[in-house]
C-alpha cells in the first residue's frame, strides 16, 4: 500500500504529461469533468483501501497460517517469480469473473464508466471490491506465499496497469503476445462488442491466448 502512496505523485506527473502530448498531437483524450470524476473516485478508493485492504490481509494470514500446504521460503527468487506469474493468474480470473458475474460487475463498473481512456482512467477504482475480491487470491495462501510477497506483488501488479490507460502509445510487436499493452487494454475498455470482455490479465496477456 505504501508503493501506491508513493507512486501517487508520479502519476500525477505523467498525466500532465500526456496531457502536454495531447496538446502537442492535437489529440484531446481528457475532459475535465470526466477528469474529476476519475481522480475523485481516485482518492476515494485508495482512502477507503486504508481501511478495507485489512479485511484481505487478515483473510490471507489466517489463510496461510491454517490452510497452507506447504511453507515458501521468503528469500528465494523463483518463490517471488513464482508468486508475480500466479497472482496475475489469481487476477485474471477476479477481473474476468469481475465482468462475467453481476454481483462483482457492480463494483468493477466503476472502472469502465468513464468514456474517455487516458491515464486519469487508470486512477478510476473501485471502493467496494474489497467485499468478494479476497476469495480469489486464496490459492496463494494455501500454497504457502508468504503475506509480504503476496503484498509486494499485488502492488506491483496494480503499478504496472496503470501505463497502459493511454491512447498515445501504438502497438508494440511481439511485446503484445506476452504482456498487456496500451493497444491491448484499449480493446478491453471499447464499446466495439468484437472486442468487449477480452484481454482480462493485470501484467500477462496468455491468459486469454
Amino acid at each position: 500500500m505504501k508503493l501506491i502512496l508513493y507512486a501517487v505523485p508520479f502519476f500525477f506527473v505523467l498525466i500532465a504529461v500526456e496531457l502536454l502530448v495531447d496538446r502537442w498531437r492535437a489529440m484531446p483524450t481528457y475532459r475535465l469533468a470526466d477528469t474529476i470524476n476519475s481522480l475523485s473516485t481516485g482518492v476515494l478508493s485508495t482512502t477507503t483501501g486504508l481501511l478495507t485492504k485489512g479485511v484481505g490481509l487478515v483473510t490471507y494470514g489466517v489463510a496461510l497460517k491454517y490452510l497452507a500446504i506447504t511453507e515458501l521460503p521468503e528469500d528465494s527468487l523463483w518463490v517471488w517469480l513464482f508468486a508475480f506469474v500466479f497472482y496475475d493468474f489469481c487476477y485474471y480470473w477476479h477481473h474476468r469473473l469481475g465482468h462475467e458475474r453481476n454481483v462483482l460487475w457492480a463494483a468493477h463498473s466503476v472502472h469502465h464508466q468513464s468514456e474517455d481512456y487516458n491515464l486519469s482512467t487508470a486512477l478510476r477504482q473501485t471502493s467496494t471490491g474489497f467485499i468478494f475480491g479476497w476469495i480469489f487470491y486464496l490459492p496463494m495462501a494455501v500454497l504457502g506465499v508468504p503475506l509480504l510477497v503476496f503484498v509486494t506483488v499485488a502492488t506491483l501488479n496494480l503499478l504496472y496497469q496503470f501505463w497502459v490507460h493511454t491512447r498515445h502509445i501504438p502497438k508494440l510487436g511481439w511485446f503484445e503476445w506476452f504482456f498487456v499493452s496500451p493497444s491491448n487494454h484499449r480493446a478491453h475498455h471499447a464499446q466495439n462488442a468484437l472486442y468487449m470482455d477480452r484481454n482480462f490479465g493485470g501484467v500477462f496477456i496468455f491468459w486469454d491466448r
